[in-house]
This record gives structure tokens, C-alpha cells and sequence, in this order.
């Protein structure tokens, strides 16, 4: 399920008291940092995408969209698709403990060109990643949100129109709230959906 931007818009100026206003950037900024927020403070199944990865001397970069916020949901060697071989990820200062040719690797950021590289010791070859990433930001009406609960999204975002100490900071708080239990529902709801047993804590996956 997705919603238009259009549809947050008329649900966030309902929710901040201004239902026959026109939303000004300010409120649609408030609403892609929200959708920023709710992705990046659980994992969700459905914030992930395929990406293949040509490794040119041990290196490529990941794709732009790439949330660095989580670590790859998984990564194989992909030169034979009858023969898939899983990566595993380790610390940048353990590489020196293993073979060349040895399926692991290691993410750092490139502070020159801005990017974040996967390193590996599999020097040229193909590789499957799976990856939580980041939205392109909404801004036209027809624009699609494709977080599932479009309240969820509304009421974080409202929550972000009272920034200062002269705004009303107890509706801030009520619907900070509701957008927690409503985040935290999805959330619950993504992982009793999904085939297989979650692995991962709830403390592990929550980064507020």
C-alpha cells in the first residue's frame, strides 16, 4: 500500500489545525524527514532493494539510495546464479586475518567522493547485495510514500512543526506519541508477517 503526497499533506495541515491552508515547504520537509525517521528506526522487509555489484579489484561502490544506518541484509558472490556464495561482513581491521579469495567484507565511507565502498578480498567478480535504503525525497502531489501507514507518517511529521519553546510543546509531545506506537506497530506487524523467525531483538533493531 502507498499514498500520494497530496494525501500526507491534506492529513499533516488536518493535524497542525490548517485544513483549508496550502502546505508550505516547511511542512513537506516535515514529511520526508519523517519518512527518514520511521526508516531509519526499525528495519523494515519492505525498505529493501536487489542491487548487483561489479567488484573491479576488490572494490565497488554501493548504490546512492544505500541507508547507511543498517548493515547489508546479505551479500553473495553472484557469478554462477546455480551456485550462490554468502559474504560475510567483518570489521575493516580484521582483514589481514584472512585469505585472499575469502568471501568477506567490509563497508567504509570515502570522504572524497562521498560515497560508501564495499571492500572485499573476492578481487573481480559480481556480487548480490540486499539493502535497506533511503527514498528519494516527495515533492510533486502524485508523488507515492510507500511506508503502509500513512498516520504513522502524518502524526511524526506534525510533531515537527513545534520546534521552539513558544510553540505548543505538549501537543509535540502527544503526538510524538502516537506516531511511537503507531511506528512500533507497523514494525511489529512487518516482522509476525514475514515467513520466517525474526533473528534480530527488538533492541537491536530500534536505533532512537
Amino acid at each position: 500500500m502507498s499514498f500520494p503526497l497530496s494525501q500526507i499533506q491534506l492529513r499533516y495541515q488536518m493535524l497542525v489545525g490548517q485544513p483549508s491552508g496550502v502546505i508550505d515547504a516547511f511542512g513537506t520537509s516535515n514529511i520526508n524527514a519523517a519518512i527518514r525517521d520511521i526508516l531509519n528506526k526499525y528495519r523494515f522487509s519492505w525498505n529493501q532493494k536487489e542491487a548487483t555489484l561489479t567488484i573491479v579489484t576488490g572494490v565497488a561502490t554501493l548504490p546512492t539510495d544505500y541507508n547507511p544506518q543498517w548493515h547489508l541484509e546479505a551479500a553473495f558472490k553472484a557469478d554462477d546464479p546455480t551456485n550462490l556464495i554468502p559474504l560475510t561482513e567483518i570489521q575493516k581491521s580484521d582483514i589481514n586475518l584472512y585469505n585472499s579469495d575469502d568471501p568477506v567484507y567490509f563497508i567504509e565511507y570515502d570522504t572524497t567522493t562521498d560515497t560508501y565502498v564495499f571492500n572485499t578480498l573476492l578481487y573481480n567478480c559480481d556480487v548480490t547485495i540486499y539493502y535497506n535504503f533511503i527514498p528519494t525525497d516527495l515533492s510533486g502531489a502524485a508523488d507515492k510514500c510507500f511506508i503502509p501507514d500513512l498516520e504513522a507518517v502524518s502524526y511524526l511529521a506534525a510533531s515537527k512543526k513545534w520546534v521552539g519553546a513558544e510553540r505548543d510543546t505538549e501537543l509535540k509531545q502527544v503526538y510524538q506519541q502516537e506516531a511511537e506506537r503507531l511506528i512500533t506497530a507497523m514494525w511489529v506487524h512487518d516482522i509476525a508477517s514475514q515467513d520466517m523467525p525474526n533473528v534480530y531483538s527488538i533492541t537491536s533493531m530500534q536505533s532512537w
